[in-house]
């Protein structure tokens, strides 16, 4: 029996696998078991949009069976491609699949005691229809979200941006098994946006004693960002394998109105696989 326990969200398409792929080999590293999710529309929000007034109930009856016959390919596509890929693996008898109708908020319950959660760039970008069961996932929760787009998996260059919050901390902490000897840290770290307060906590010596007893010596890079913090660290993540981030310290409806590095970091296309955490 697994010690621990992964979950990776598919949609029964040809973006499913990447975050496939990536979770066979995280699970080797967390010592875990394998969980696929397949999160189909929900009827009662699909109402929502509808709605009586906006057509006939025979209308919406066949609208709504649509939208199940549609899931039921994609759930049968989903459900093939993670079955063939764990039997191809160690994980044959640590692994199942799940099909879920509910809400995204109720869906997410799934990422409960769960190290991480692997889903597809697009998702994390918020975009396709696995955006809002990865949102909430990610902030409601709080289950660390893997986004794989480059580098090796294990990683042997992790690029760590470290403010001090309990996000970055958090992320770190999730991102452990990755920390060990002969790999190669950079703690990517900038006073931008920093009030007086939090600049002792944000010192990178502070994750850099952390990473000691892991055999780890990391380096300190300062990051002085013209424009986007976001911007930067994607920059100075480049030839990383793996970017760890704290996820939302400012408000995701503050995010939203005037941008943040959030937003920056899991709307990125290209660059170093992400491990991100709220």
């Amino acid at each position: 029996m697994k010690s621990e326990r992964l979950l990776v969200a598919l949609q029964g398409t040809e973006a499913d696998a990447a975050p496939l792929d990536a979770a066979l080999k995280l699970a080797a590293i967390f010592d875990a078991d394998l969980r696929g999710v397949f999160v189909e529309p929900d009827p009662a929000a699909y109402m929502l949009w509808t709605g009586p007034g906006a057509a006939g109930a025979s209308v919406v009856s066949t609208a709504l069976d649509a939208v199940r016959e549609e899931a039921d390919v994609y759930a049968k596509a989903a459900m093939e491609r993670f079955n063939t890929a764990v039997a191809a693996s160690d994980l044959a008898d640590a692994a199942s699949f799940r099909r879920i109708t509910d809400s995204p908020a109720e869906a997410a319950q799934q990422a409960r005691l769960v190290r991480l959660l692997v889903t597809c760039p697009e998702a994390a970008a918020g975009k396709g229809p696995l955006a809002d069961f990865t949102t909430a996932c990610l902030v409601e929760e709080g289950c660390p979200l893997f986004v794989p787009r480059g580098g090796a998996i294990p990683a042997r260059k992790i690029a760590v941006a470290w403010d001090g919050s309990k996000e970055a901390a958090r992320a770190a902490f999730a991102a452990a098994p990755f920390f060990t000897k002969g790999v190669e840290v950079s703690i990517l770290h900038s006073p931008k946006n920093l009030d007086y307060n939090d600049r002792a906590a944000a010192a990178p010596n502070r994750l850099a004693n952390w990473l000691r007893p892991r055999g780890i010596e990391a380096k300190a890079v300062e990051i002085k960002p013209d424009g986007s913090l976001g911007t930067a660290l994607l920059e100075a993540s480049e030839g990383a394998d793996l970017l760890v981030a704290g996820a939302y310290g400012q408000s995701r409806i503050a995010q939203f109105i005037f941008g943040g590095v959030t937003r920056t970091l899991l709307g990125a296309k290209d660059g170093p696989s992400l491990l991100i955490a709220h």
